[in-house]
């Protein structure tokens, strides 16, 4: 499944409300996130410096960028974390970093 099909950008309403209704399911984990969950992940993934359009080249970056965050990380906690949203965010997206 792919948030942006055979688009080249996605607006940010349409993706807050695919990921409403996106699965809840994070890959290779036991568990998902809820709704408010998603909803705040959007939010806190791409703030308002991505105005209303989101590239799937930004997606991409954005990606990259909690990747090297994920490995910066000191605690175990926040490396799970992020590596969660990326793994997530890779599914709903289409994107794959690690074979791109």
């Amino acid at each position: 499944m792919s948030i942006f099909g055979k688009e080249k950008h996605i607006d940010r309403q349409e993706f807050r409300k695919k990921l409403e209704k996106a699965s809840p399911k994070i890959p290779g984990s036991g568990r998902g996130f809820s709704r408010e969950e998603r909803i705040d992940l959007e939010k806190q993934v791409f703030g308002k410096k991505y105005g209303e359009l989101i590239s799937k080249g930004e997606f991409k970056k954005k990606l990259l960028e909690m990747r090297h965050k994920r490995f910066r990380a000191g605690s175990f906690t926040e490396k799970k974390k992020l590596d969660r949203r990326i793994r997530y965010l890779e599914k709903i997206s289409g994107i794959d970093i690690e074979n791109d």
